[in-house]
């Protein structure tokens, strides 16, 4: 397996990751050794052994009258994916303030496509924080392809851990397929009124309303906070009118 592109992604530069690598393979090593068997230059090995020892995955010692630098174990790796996390989440409200128009006027996002789809899907779970609520109008046709949810299982896991509230209005029949959850409340447009089966579904969600049409895989995400409680203003009427029906 090539281990070098998951070491790049946790942060090390191509000459850290190759070094450490190097040295998990080979056991305590003297830099004339790792010089050779890398092809890197000393100068080059005095310049990424620092930066290893300084992460824990490297350390030195003497054997004799040498200096050796040997691996420690890859779980030290984990501890480092694990601080860049607690470091993204300390900074992300900081980054989502930058984020935010400075303008009232809405901004509109296309996404064609499955993966677009996918990722508006995705969006809701990210964008909302921890006890949240959705709102969700479902007009899907109930068919084989109905279990086609966009939804990856990272998203599902995350949506579950924030433990996120939604509250749906569909069909009936389609409200047959949804099994009961706390989590969520289910309310249902009328036979006698319309089938409800365009195939479409909207989304309001934090300051967006996403709009998505499985006959073509397409969506659109409609990003004003104004558009936002105008929608789930008249969602919330229609869903305590179908309540009590």
């Amino acid at each position: 397996m090539d281990y070098l592109p998951l070491l790049r992604k946790i942060g090390l530069s191509e000459g850290e990751s190759r070094v450490f690598l190097d040295l998990l393979e080979h056991g305590s090593s003297a830099i004339t050794e790792i010089a050779r068997r890398s092809g890197y230059h000393r100068q080059m090995i005095y310049r990424i052994l620092p930066a290893l020892t300084e992460t824990g995955l490297v350390s030195v010692g003497p054997v004799g009258k040498r200096r050796v630098y040997t691996a420690e174990s890859p779980s030290h790796l984990k501890s480092m994916v694990d601080r860049l996390a607690n470091d993204f989440e300390s900074a992300l409200p900081s980054l989502e303030e930058l984020h935010i128009s400075r303008t009232d006027r809405p901004i509109l996002k296309f996404f064609p496509g499955a993966k677009g789809m996918s990722f508006v899907h995705d969006d809701v779970v990210r964008t909302l924080k921890k006890g949240d609520i959705y709102y969700r109008y479902s007009s899907r046709k109930v068919s084989r392809d109905t279990s086609k949810n966009y939804f990856s299982e990272s998203t599902r896991e995350m949506r579950d851990k924030k433990q996120l509230e939604r509250m749906l209005i569909t069909s009936e029949e389609l409200s047959k397929t949804k099994r009961p959850l706390l989590e969520r409340e289910v309310v249902v447009i009328p036979k006698g009124f319309d089938l409800f089966e365009d195939n479409i579904s909207k989304v309001i969600y934090g300051s967006k309303v996403a709009v998505i049409d499985y006959n073509t895989e397409t969506a659109f995400i409609i990003e004003s906070a104004i558009f936002a409680n105008f929608e789930r203003k008249i969602f919330e009427l229609l869903f305590r009118f179908l309540r009590k029906k």
